[in-house]
């Protein structure tokens, strides 16, 4: 049944990574698909869980919530990013299957979605609790990682009376936005802990289907009052951060040799598949660029992905539009009308949606798009130059690095 969406209000956009310019969008409840530049839309499925409106998370009631959409192969994955409730949709069948997690500061945590490819079989990892990820079989519904999740009274005392605990399973830590490495092997955790501060932790699949939350290992050091930060992978094992300009955490010594750089890369070891995994991940090698600006606080927002057929970075934020950078930290492109809607992460007091009119981009068909009321969906691709020049500029960034 086709929907005409000239009088309707589109909360989310995300492309079909299998065909170019065609998009999935959330209307009213329901999951449609679109071609770029029509107002004709076809129905996928109704997803009846999905609120519009927080209620009961804390800052967010009241209060309209950002829409996540989640895109892998046949599989559309809806998301209150700041709520409770999500929607795993098969795109092909229109099945629905609801998921949800637990209300504890959800207000401030992005909803916690990433696909996985594993022995030919589409994966779910999804959040059910603040400190909780599972993994599901997307075809089947089955959870792959059912488990024991504890942490009480031992009824033992320390010296001085301190409580002993019994634990299973456990870790203090809230997840927030997922990165999944490309070749599913790996995952990451854009979250944080108490007090609070972020903490991204690093995951490896076959490690986390059998130990768990205990297998991770954080990125050191803490970064500050700022998760969900600028991150891809531009390797099976290698990912970029985006860091902050802020000496909070500096004695003198350090403030006295302390030297911003912007980016930071990291490469994952070989990960313990059983138990805490008792190291912190240093970075690799830092890069002076200054492709995020940083608000007061020294803080970076934005989006940031790879092109693996240019080398590239792709840097997107809400103020100063997009940035293409080497993996060196020279920017090879700026294009400032190219500006993000939202703030992309959970703020100082959780995200306040404005709707999708913002720019975004698609990695797998090296475009970048928005939705425009009265318009539909508006591209952009990916500079000329870096298209045509992609694999040399690729080649030439590795014998650099090397």
């Amino acid at each position: 049944m086709g929907k005409i969406l000239s009088d309707r209000r589109v909360r989310a956009a995300a492309p079909d990574d299998r065909v170019a310019h065609s998009y999935f969008v959330f209307v009213d409840g329901l999951l449609l698909r679109v071609g770029a530049g029509s107002m004709q839309a076809e129905l996928v499925a109704e997803a009846p869980n999905i609120r519009e409106v927080g209620t009961g998370e804390g800052r967010l009631a009241g209060e309209e919530l950002e829409i996540g959409l989640h895109v892998h192969g046949p599989w559309v994955c809806v998301t209150e990013r700041f709520g409770t409730n999500a929607s795993l949709i098969n795109t092909a069948t229109g099945t629905v299957r609801e998921l949800g997690r637990k209300d504890y500061h959800c207000d401030v945590s992005s909803y916690s979605i990433g696909f996985l490819d594993r022995d030919g079989c589409t994966l779910l990892v999804a959040q059910t609790e603040w400190n909780r990820l599972d993994v599901f079989d997307a075809e089947t519904g089955v959870n792959l990682t059912e488990r024991e999740v504890f942490i009480r009274d031992s009824g033992r005392r320390k010296q001085q009376g301190v409580v002993e605990f019994d634990s299973s399973n456990y870790i203090d830590y809230f997840h927030s936005l997922l990165h999944v490495s490309p070749d599913s092997r790996h995952f990451l955790s854009n979250g944080w802990v108490w007090s609070p501060v972020d903490e991204v932790r690093v995951f490896s699949t076959e490690a986390f289907l059998t130990g768990y939350e205990p297998t991770g290992i954080p990125v050191g050091p803490a970064f500050g009052y700022n998760w969900d930060r600028p991150c891809t992978f531009v390797g099976d094992r290698t990912f970029v951060l985006a860091l902050d300009d802020t000496t909070d955490t500096l004695d003198a010594d350090e403030i006295a040799e302390y030297t911003y750089r912007q980016l930071a890369f990291f490469e994952i070891p070989d990960l313990p598949s059983t138990g805490p995994a008792d190291q912190w991940l240093e970075p690799s090698s830092l890069v002076d660029c200054d492709i995020f600006p940083r608000n007061q606080h020294g803080e970076v927002k934005g989006k940031l992905h790879y092109d693996p057929e240019s080398g590239c970075l792709v840097a997107l934020t809400d103020g100063d539009g997009c940035v293409v950078v080497s993996l060196a930290g020279d920017v090879l492109a700026r294009m400032p009308d190219l500006s993000l809607a939202s703030p992309p992460s959970h703020g100082d007091f959780g995200s306040r949606y404005s709707g999708p009119a913002g720019w975004s981009y698609a990695p797998r068909h090296r475009m970048f798009y928005r939705w425009i009321d009265g318009a539909g969906i508006e591209e952009r691709a990916l500079p000329t130059a870096l298209r045509d020049d992609g694999g040399r500029h690729a080649a030439r960034t590795r014998r650099e690095e090397a």
